[in-house]
């Protein structure tokens, strides 16, 4: 019960977020929301929570030149 409860806070945060980084003239409004719109809501919100989030350290390896002397 209580890891639903969590699922849908998170959701609820992800959709709010993704709502908000739309433009004010292009959102929906809430009652006609269909589960379509809660998806890409949710999705438009993981989106912007990643791109804040700290970057892999195995891609910050990739730009680095490789030294010789461990190949």
């Amino acid at each position: 019960m209580v890891g639903g409860l969590y699922l849908l806070a998170l959701l609820v945060v992800f959709a709010t977020v993704g709502r908000q980084s739309v433009p004010k003239r292009e959102r929906a409004a809430l009652p006609s929301w269909t589960l379509r719109d809660l998806y890409y809501n949710v999705r438009r919100g993981l989106t912007v929570f990643g791109e804040h989030g700290p970057s892999y350290p195995a891609l910050e390896d990739t730009e680095r030149p490789l030294d010789p002397r461990t190949h």
